[in-house]
């Protein structure tokens, strides 16, 4: 049955879609001449054109704050005009660019440091590589003499080695040539810088963490005591400083005086806190300094060092720069110790980049979360922008293109440290544990409510109500199986989601299913009807479409009933409500009335008079009303006689073979014999035409006509 219903439901949608489709071309061509069909088609596509966006950025004044909290700038954008709205949605644009820009030049700079740590790393396996040939070739000549086997086997490692260095100079000058490139672009030398800003006030912050635990193993009151707590008060100053001084610094326009400004500030902050962090743990500030040209600092002399690298296979080995001639094998350990030594610094400097890769990194989360907070507040404008009558789609658009978020599922190192710092920033982890949060919260809250109002109806129902069972278990489950999806409904706005296109989606499903689910939709009003109308509920017994039986149940498409033999029926509640409902059960009490055939030959006064003792007799006969009889008439052979008895209902059925048998049994007693259609049996002898004879069964003489003869 499912799947019939399936193909019906695909088969109306394809037929509306194939009408819609063909009927639409068809009275385009009968209302418009060939000649016009050009021009109509180059209306439609201006018509979906996007208007270009407008407004002047220098005249938002919203801007000015950009952590506004939304529910004031909601406020603030609510009483403006179009005009001032697209400015504002300009000015808006323009930080949302900015932080854009930002983002993606940070992620340049992060995929350049992946390049340029994987180089070194290449360049450290391939000094690794070479080591080993030359320990090898070290082993092999300390066993080989000139021109034997083994020694052509020294000439080969030798050989390795050499290649394996040509390898590392090649990789390591494609690192040189990356940072470079970093040191010499503005733009990524800034993120870095930022990162590295980033950095140190990270330290920072856990100096002053590990500093404040140390200070309770000290007893309080003490001079160290006062010595620890002043260094901690001056670290904590220092951090609130630089950290207002970036805050300032990103309110104000790039290039500008106040943007010149800050960023002294910011390097005088930065003064500050390296001093009081050195003042508790010791960090020298230069450590820094010299920390950020560690890197291309080591790479050129990893560089030089095998430069200065010059193996010979003649039995000797030269070093460039160097005259003579040294031992071969004292040539090979050192050498050995030089690609060690270099490939310990270039390892080294891999480490301190992919430190501040991963800083990089947690800056460029960062961002984003800056970025996911510049749009909240740009969408507060769009939205207000468009409900009175503006067209924000253009900058929707550029929204939805740059919230992408793209990763580098190859940096698995870069990705944790991305997940961890999405996971700890407010616009990232934190924000959407909150959403998580209010989402399960007002599930499980509406969950309890309904479930509260239901059982509150339920019992409101049952004590003041008069309706039927099945109608108030139909209300009780919408109300309790509703209210929990209008919650989650709610809950889901919790999560940023629109509830706009699902509510389209459900309206323009619900139409296909109404038009291809009419029969159903019927038996669901019908179902509905029933219930309101209550002509019967559940455990009644009633009559119904030529059924005779008890409600075994009752819902919006059906309704079962169940009868005399455990038989049971499922009836469509439409060819209930169409046909006639005759309820045997509506009232505590029940007449119950037998019929009986008595012949001429009795008393009818006597028999009347029995019949109504009997009834009297029996315990479960009501005694108001009292038995009754009555005459119906005469018939052929006997006369239609009546005696009814009023029981409660739910007596009924047990009563009526007791009071049948009592009856019968009173007739007995007094002689009382039922009248009954006289039968005759007649038989045919063999005729003249020698036809068999034949045996008539028993059937009343009224019924034994001419046209029964003819058959023999």
């Amino acid at each position: 049955m499912f799947r019939y219903k399936i193909r019906t439901i695909v088969l109306t949608a394809s037929i509306i879609c194939a009408c819609t489709v063909g009927w639409s071309p068809a009275r385009a061509q009968k209302a418009e001449p060939p000649e016009l069909e050009e021009i109509t088609i180059e209306a439609v596509e201006e018509e979906q054109e996007v208007e270009p966006a407008t407004g002047d950025a220098d005249a938002a004044t919203t801007t000015e704050n950009p952590d506004v909290p939304p529910d004031e700038l909601e406020l603030l954008v609510k009483p403006l005009t179009i005009e001032k709205l697209e400015n504002e949605a300009a000015g808006w644009m323009l930080l949302l660019e900015a932080k854009a820009i930002e983002i993606s030049e940070a992620e340049i700079a992060v995929k350049r440091q992946n390049i340029s740590i994987n180089r070194q790393e290449e360049a450290v396996s391939e000094l690794n590589k070479a080591k080993e040939a030359l320990e090898a070739a070290e082993e092999a000549q300390a066993k080989a003499a000139p021109g034997t086997p083994e020694y052509e086997e020294v000439t080969k490692k030798v050989e390795e080695a050499k290649e394996e260095i040509k390898k590392a100079e090649a990789a390591l000058e494609e690192a040189a040539t990356i940072e470079e490139g970093l040191q010499q672009d503005k733009a990524l030398q800034e993120a870095l810088e930022k990162a590295e800003e980033t950095a140190e006030l990270d330290a920072a912050k856990e100096t002053l963490d590990k500093a404040e635990k140390e200070r309770e193993e000290i007893t309080p009151g003490s001079a160290e005591y006062e010595r620890a707590t002043e260094k901690i008060d001056q670290l904590k100053e220092a951090i609130a400083t630089l950290e207002e001084a970036e805050e300032a610094k990103q309110k104000t326009e790039p290039d500008s005086p106040e943007y010149q400004q800050a960023e002294e500030q910011i390097e005088k902050a930065q003064e500050e806190l390296k001093n009081a962090r050195e003042a508790i743990d010791g960090v020298d500030p230069s450590e820094t300094e010299d920390k950020e040209q560690s890197s291309s600092k080591i790479i050129d002399e990893a560089a030089a060092l095998l430069e200065e690298t010059e193996i010979k296979i003649d039995g000797e080995e030269k070093v460039a720069g160097t005259p003579g001639v040294v031992d071969s094998t004292d040539n090979l350990e050192e050498k050995q110790k030089q690609l060690e030594e270099a490939a310990e610094e270039l390892q080294e400097s891999a480490e301190e980049e992919s430190e501040l890769k991963n800083q990089l990194v947690a800056t460029v989360t960062d961002l984003q979360s800056q970025q996911t907070a510049i749009i909240d507040r740009f969408k507060i404008i769009l939205d207000q922008l468009e409900e009175k009558g503006g067209n924000g789609e253009v900058y929707r658009k550029y929204i939805e293109v740059v919230s992408g978020l793209q990763l580098d599922v190859t940096d698995t190192e870069g990705l944790g440290v991305r997940l961890i710092s999405w996971a700890q920033s407010e616009e990232g982890g934190l924000r959407w544990a909150s959403n998580i949060g209010t989402f399960v919260g007002i599930v499980v809250a509406s969950f309890i409510v309904s479930q509260v109002i239901g059982i509150l109806f339920n019992q409101l129902f049952v004590r003041f109500g008069n309706i039927s069972r099945t109608l108030r278990e139909f209300v009780v489950i919408v109300i309790k199986r509703g209210g929990v999806v209008v919650g989650i409904m709610l809950a889901l706005t919790a999560l940023e989601v629109s509830l706009g296109p699902i509510l389209a989606l459900v309206g323009g499903a619900s139409f296909v299913l109404a038009f291809a689910l009419q029969t159903n939709l019927g038996n669901f009003a019908s179902g509905l009807t029933l219930m309101l109308a209550k002509p019967f509920d559940v455990g009644d017994e009633v009559k119904v479409a030529g059924l005779w039986g008890w409600i075994d149940s009752i819902s919006l498409a059906n309704t079962k009933i169940k009868g005399f033999g455990s038989e049971m029926y499922t009836l469509p509640n439409s060819m209930i409500w169409d046909g006639i409902i005759e309820n045997l059960t509506t009232s505590e009490r029940r007449e119950l009335s037998f019929q009986f055939q008595i012949g001429f030959d009795e008393d009818l006064a006597r028999v009347q008079q029995l019949l109504v003792e009997t009834m009297k007799s029996h315990p479960g006969i009501l005694e108001d009303p009292a038995p009754s009889t009555m005459l119906w008439g005469f018939e052929k052979y006997y006369i239609n006689i009546d005696v009814s008895g009023w029981t409660k209902t739910e007596e009924f059925w047990d009563l009526y073979p007791e009071v049948l048998y009592r009856i019968k049994e009173r007739f007995d007693q007094e002689g009382v014999k039922l009248a009954a259609v006289p039968m005759h049996n007649i038989r045919f002898q063999e005729a003249a035409n020698r036809k068999i004879s034949q045996f008539l069964p028993e059937a009343p003489v009224e019924k034994v006509s001419e046209e029964a003869l003819t058959r023999l």
